[in-house]
């Protein structure tokens, strides 16, 4: 035992040197979000020094909170954006768009709901760490619990707003009345300049004061907002000094109706690398350039107006006449309503007094023969501009020395007055010989010799983003710097060659331009596309760019489209639409037009002759349809019940309605039908065809039409036949306690007491009602349950239930079908009552009277069995009856004449006593039942006791040891001893 304690000791002691301990932790992790509130954690390993040990205590992982501001601009809600991650994922066979639905009971679970539908689903057990755990807090949810975070930001602090909005304030603003609402400035935004120095705007918001959220700025009072505030910021210096120019989109489009043009403008900051930002335009010249202008109206329709001509006769009154002529370009024209007059009346101011005199015309306007010409009058001739060639400054000569060649461009021009400068023309309208555009130069004559030269640079490799060039060396001629033949160069030193990084700065905006595509038809004209994207470069490698607006890019836009395969199809067959089917039901045909067309190279459709297509691939013209049964006729009947509480001037009801309706209410029964003809329905009136009057009529649409009813009168079923169909509508009258009794049931729901069972908002649970026409809401009326069948042991209870639209004029009792169907939950009818089980005492047959029970004089006891029974099995603990009550007695007293107690004496015992003197006999008594001789206890108390003892002499007596222990009577001393004397006489005599 002492070497197990020394052991134990041992080990003791050997854990206090090495035992378990925390290695230390590591460094905080990356935040869980940007902004918004993130989370981040650091660990730390437990180092075991033993198996047997049982490890370290206290949590190897701390978390805190990170990345308190908010988010700039609108940021999807950190929840909804784990749910749209399962947008993809099919759900029940359907693709569904999730948005978060928050859970009270378990805030940290990804519940989220489909969009436009009632599925609530639980998408993962723990949303992402730093997830908010309500929006209206800042706790976040770690590790799929909530955790506080305080208004100090802090995670795990209970530190919270005072009624002020100031955490952990003492509502010292109590005091004082104070609004709810308060201005407050946003935390500044983005810098407005990637380099150099920029601003920061933070501008005013409208919060609440108790829970620090933004709300509409309009709780907030307009005379308290601050202004903004801006701070000037720098990212990072600029290399090379920045350049602020004005990029501006393209012109809109000009038409004839539009009086001006609109571009847009941005202030575009340049760098020395090519790259470039918006900023603000404060930043570029103050002379904004123009955005609006006038539309150049130069290609716009116009009326050209010629002079007029001299008057059409020498004397006496005539007329004039001049040109008017539309230059129009493209398919505008001019309007016919503005365009100016071309004759008008003129006088010679003389007088023609010559008989038969004729007045000479001017220029021919007449058409007459007789009437004598005028030549024409050259010195009023008006000579407009004629082209003309215009030839430009001989070039310098090509070579320095020797023979060369010089040019000079030669065009052919004219001057257009309307639009003030000259205008190139073909060389074929300008008339006479072309001026020469080249001619031979020669120089002074060269000295050959030759070198090795550097004439340029290799293409770069690339036009942006660094490439590599090299220097280009050729043999050419000292005078004049023409390249020739390497062998001139056989003798002369080498330059070498020279290599270095070139374009080194960003990719400028260029036009990305595809190939374009395969035609869209084969003929006819079509269109071919190609993609056409302004792009900017950022670095080398696939997809390393950034797409731009088109005007960021040099104009003009390459071409998108081209038109193609512009020639003419063959012929082929075109059909037009079906007509409509000749029978609404069963077979019937429809019909179409087929023509025989060929598609033109502007696309455009011709007929041509049907010989020119072919025949056997005529389409069809003619075709069965609406190949389906015709149904069969029916009676559309409505088993609804309709019954009246107030008055209503007309009630509408529907054939198959049993109604109980007011004296005095005009009733319209309707019977609707299909596949039968209104004039094949009979109405009838308890089997007898009615006959009609003023106030029982027919009307056009065969409704039966019962004006304010009698109760003696128009009580009865009235029924609807269509050749072997037939439906009826009971017709009865109600009494004021009907009325009364109905109205008490359903008091509940006439005042507006009782709400709708919706079992979800998406689900409705209106009918159309057929007597208003409209959708009323439809309510389960239940009744009490009744009594149950059975007190215990399980029994059945019922209760009434019926489906109806209730008004407070009337109600309607439709199928409980109808309310099942609309929504409502199915209701039970019938229902299990009193299910716990049945107890009860069993209770045996009393036993005789017998003398054997005798309990006192005259008194004896019967006796029964008494057991618990549950639903009719004996159980063997009666504490499952203790409900019922105490237990009943299982013995009871009776008279009988046979208990009587009587003392019975036992025979007496032989005398005892010394030899030869007096003794005494003794004899025992037993009180018992006279006659079953049984025990009767202390019954015989009450009797005189008999004699128990009494004397008696003894003779002579023998000494003999009757005993076979007397041999060590003498030995233990037991002579004295009377007893002992007695049986061993001989041995004490001898002591």
């Amino acid at each position: 035992m002492k070497t197990l304690y020394a052991y134990l000791f041992i080990w003791i002691s050997m854990c206090t040197v090495s035992c378990d301990d925390w290695a230390p932790w590591t460094q905080w992790g990356t935040c869980s979000r940007t902004c918004d509130g993130g989370v981040t954690y650091r660990t730390r390993r437990c180092r075991k020094d033993s198996p047997m040990n049982r490890g370290c205590r206290a949590d190897d992982v701390q978390y805190r909170a990170c990345n308190m501001q908010e988010c700039p601009g609108n940021v999807l809600d950190y929840r909804a954006l784990q749910c749209s991650a399962f947008n993809k994922n099919p759900y029940s066979g359907e693709v569904l768009n999730w948005v978060p639905y928050h859970d009270s009971k378990n805030p940290c679970a990804l519940y989220c709901q489909a969009e436009g539908h009632d599925v609530i689903h639980r998408l993962a057990n723990h949303v992402v760490d730093g997830t908010k755990c309500r929006n209206d807090s800042k706790d976040m949810c770690i590790d799929g619990k909530c955790w506080n975070v305080g208004c100090d930001g802090i995670l795990g602090s209970k530190k919270v707003l005072d009624r002020c909005g100031i955490c952990e304030g003492n509502n010292s603003c109590m005091s004082r009345p104070t609004p709810k609402f308060t201005w407050s400035l946003s935390g500044y935004g983005e810098c407005s300049s990637t380099c150099g120095v920029g601003y920061r705007r933070a501008r005013p918001v409208c919060i609440n004061r108790a829970s620090g959220k933004r709300v509409r700025n309009k709780r907030c009072r307009s005379a308290e907002r601050p202004k903004q505030q801006t701070r000037s910021c720098k990212l990072r210096d600029c290399k090379g000094n920045p350049m602020y120019k004005w990029v501006f989109g393209p012109w809109s489009n000009c038409s004839c109706a539009k009086k001006y043009s609109w571009r847009a403008r941005r202030c575009v900051m340049f760098f020395s690398n090519s790259t470039q930002t918006y900023v603000s335009e404060k930043f570029c010249d103050t002379r904004t350039p123009v955005t609006k202008q006038l539309c150049d109206k130069t290609l716009c329709p116009v009326w050209h107006v010629g002079h007029w001509a001299p008057c059409s006769v020498t004397c006496g009154n005539g007329v004039q006449r001049r040109g008017v002529v539309c230059q129009h370009f493209g398919k505008e024209f001019c309007d016919l309503k503005s365009k100016p007059i071309t004759l008008r009346s003129c006088n010679t101011s003389v007088l023609c007094f010559v008989q038969n005199d004729i007045q000479e015309v001017i220029l021919g306007e007449s058409d007459s023969s007789s009437i004598k010409r005028l030549p024409p009058l050259k010195s009023t001739e008006r000579t407009g501009p004629r082209p003309r060639f215009v030839a430009r400054e001989w070039q310098p000569c090509s070579v320095t020395c020797g023979r060369g060649r010089k040019w000079r461009y030669v065009t052919c021009q004219v001057y257009v007055p309307r639009i003030g400068k000259d205008t190139e023309l073909p060389d074929k309208e300008c008339k006479g010989l072309k001026p020469l555009n080249s001619s031979p130069c020669i120089i002074q004559e060269c000295v050959e010799q030759f070198e090795y030269r550097v004439v340029g640079m290799t293409p770069c490799s690339r036009s942006c983003l660094g490439g590599v060039q090299e220097t280009i060396v050729r043999c050419v001629s000292i005078h004049n710097g023409s390249t020739v033949d390497d062998n001139n160069c056989k003798d002369v030193h080498l330059v070498p060659v020279e290599r270095r990084v070139c374009n080194d700065i960003n990719c400028p905006q260029r036009w990305k331009v595809g190939d374009f595509g395969m035609c869209s038809v084969s003929c006819g004209g079509g269109i071919m596309h190609r993609d056409v994207e302004c792009i900017q470069e950022f670095a080398v490698g696939f997809r390393n760019a950034i797409h731009l607006p088109d005007y960021m890019c040099e104009q003009p836009v390459p071409t998108r489209n081209r038109k193609c395969n512009s020639i003419d199809c063959h012929s082929e067959w075109l059909s037009g639409p079906w007509s409509k089917c000749s029978v609404t039901c069963g077979q019937g045909y429809r019909s179409r037009d087929v023509y025989c067309v060929k598609k033109n190279a502007g696309g455009n459709y011709i007929n041509i002759s049907s010989t020119l297509c072919d025949s056997n691939k005529h389409p069809m013209d003619v075709q069965k349809c609406n190949q389906t049964v015709c149904p069969e006729p029916k009676l559309r009947a409505l088993e609804v019940q309709f019954f009246q509480m107030d008055k209503l001037k007309r009630v509408k009801l529907t054939i198959g309605m049993t109604a109980t309706i007011l004296p005095g209410t005009t009733v319209l029964i309707k019977c609707p039908t299909r596949g039968i003809q209104l004039q094949d329905i009979r109405w009838f009136k308890n089997g007898t065809t009615i006959r009609y009057s003023k106030r029982v009529k027919l009307t056009r649409k065969r409704f039966l039409k019962i004006r304010n009813a009698i109760p003696e009168k128009d009580s009865g079923i009235y029924s609807c036949k269509a050749g072997a169909l037939q439906s009826s509508t009971p017709v009865s009258f109600s009494s004021v306690y009907d009325i009364f009794k109905a109205t008490m049931l359903r008091q509940k729901y006439i005042s507006g007491s009782q709400p709708m069972n919706l079992v979800a908002r998406s689900i409705s649970t209106k009918q159309m009602d057929p007597v208003s026409r409209k959708y009323s809401p439809l309510f389960l009326v239940k009744s009490d349950w009744s009594a149950c069948s059975a007190t215990c042991g399980g029994g059945l209870q019922s209760r009434n239930v019926s489906c109806e639209i209730i008004t407070r004029d009337y109600f309607e009792v439709f199928p409980v079908r109808f309310c099942t169907k609309a929504g409502h939950s199915a209701p039970l009818l019938i229902q299990s009552c009193n299910t716990f089980p049945c107890l009860e005492w069993s209770l045996g047959n009393w036993s005789e009277c017998a003398a054997s029970e005798c309990v006192r004089d005259k008194t004896a006891l019967i006796k029964r069995e008494v057991s618990c029974l549950s639903n009719d099995q004996v159980m063997n603990d009666t504490s499952h009856c203790e409900t019922l009550g105490t237990i009943p007695p299982t013995e009871m007293e009776c008279s009988n004449k046979d208990c009587k107690a009587v003392w019975i004496a036992s025979k007496w015992t032989r005398c005892i006593g010394e030899c030869e003197t007096n003794g005494f006999k003794t004899r025992s008594l037993d009180c018992v039942w006279s006659k079953t001789r049984l025990s009767a206890g202390k019954e015989c108390s009450s009797l005189q006791r008999p004699r128990t003892m009494k004397m008696c002499e003894m003779g002579s007596c023998s000494c003999t040891d009757e005993s076979e222990y007397c041999s060590v009577v003498k030995m233990m001393k037991f002579c004295k001893f009377e007893n002992f004397r007695r049986n061993c006489c001989v041995s004490c005599k001898k002591s």
